[in-house]
């Protein structure tokens, strides 16, 4: 029962442990390297570096600021469950960055140096992020509202069209040499982040055999909203007969799919394989069944 107790414990703040460290990380990367080097980046935290740069405004406060009506706006789109971690993640990032301001060393005389290492910290930072459900707000959430309204467009091209307008306006304040290596710092960063999350495919193809079959199922309809199939089957040594459940889910939900199944059943034998190519309803075109989730095609 105790330990049952400590992993209920664990489940629950890990996520946040995990934000917690990702968000000082990131902001390690920030004030560092990109600060120091006169550096873009995109999003809300992409302006607040241009907005710092102009005004001298501290950017964790500007970061929080940008991102109130951008939260508000989510809300009400996305709903409560989906911004609770973004918050968090937002808040934590925000924080962590003023709080390390003064932590700067002198510009590095090998100016491609900054945007690599920037990106590489960066990176593993918002993969801790990422790998557990949580993000850093401002662009994601704007890139997943207009995702919401414009469906058959991709979540990514959001992102990228964001990310990109911002990048170039930056050019008319850190000059275009510096916007060019912000792109090389983006580039890099987005690269870690699909690392972290184990590789560059964004789907996985689960197998799942446990003694619970029919609780795990209904756990995934009503958790993750995904569909299940079940496979007849019989052990090879033990030649009992048992039903082995399928599951495709995205790489971003693998890590909720795991502890849903071990809180059900912690004997389960789990086998995560790489998807090279999905299409169908949730994956390749929005599910209305998903939509409330606001979470599609992450």
């Amino acid at each position: 029962m105790e330990g049952a107790i400590e992993y209920m414990v664990w489940q629950r703040i890990r996520p946040f442990l995990f934000i917690t460290a990702g968000s000082f990380l990131y902001s390690i990367a920030v004030n560092l390297f990109f600060v120091t080097n006169k550096l873009a980046q995109g999003g809300v935290t992409g302006i607040s570096l241009l907005l710092h740069y102009k005004l001298g405004t501290p950017v964790g406060l500007l970061i929080i600021l940008i991102n109130i009506p951008v939260f508000i706006l989510g809300y009400f789109v996305l709903g409560r469950g989906f911004l609770i971690r973004s918050a968090y993640g937002m808040l934590a990032a925000s924080i962590f960055i003023d709080l390390t301001s003064a932590w700067q060393v002198p510009p590095l005389q090998n100016v491609i140096l900054a945007p690599l290492y920037g990106g590489i910290i960066a990176g593993a930072g918002l993969g801790l992020v990422f790998r557990v459900g949580g993000t850093s707000g401002g662009g994601d959430i704007i890139a997943r509202v207009l995702q919401h309204k414009f469906r058959r467009i991709d979540l990514g091209k959001f992102l990228f069209g964001i990310d990109f307008t911002i990048i170039a306006i930056s050019a008319l304040i850190v000059g275009v040499e510096k916007a060019m290596l912000t792109v090389v710092a983006v580039y890099v960063s987005a690269r870690v982040v699909d690392l972290l999350l184990s590789g560059f495919q964004k789907q996985r193809s689960v197998i799942i055999i446990s003694s619970k079959p029919d609780e795990i199922t209904k756990e995934i309809h009503k958790r993750l909203v995904r569909g299940v199939t079940m496979l007849h089957s019989m052990g090879g040594y033990s030649r009992r007969e048992g039903e082995v459940l399928l599951v495709v889910v995205q790489l971003y939900e693998t890590d909720k799919l795991r502890r849903l199944v071990e809180e059900i059943d912690p004997r389960a034998f789990i086998l995560a394989l790489e998807a090279k190519e999905v299409h169908g309803e949730g994956f390749s075109f929005p599910s209305p069944a998903r939509s409330h989730l606001g979470e599609e095609n992450r």
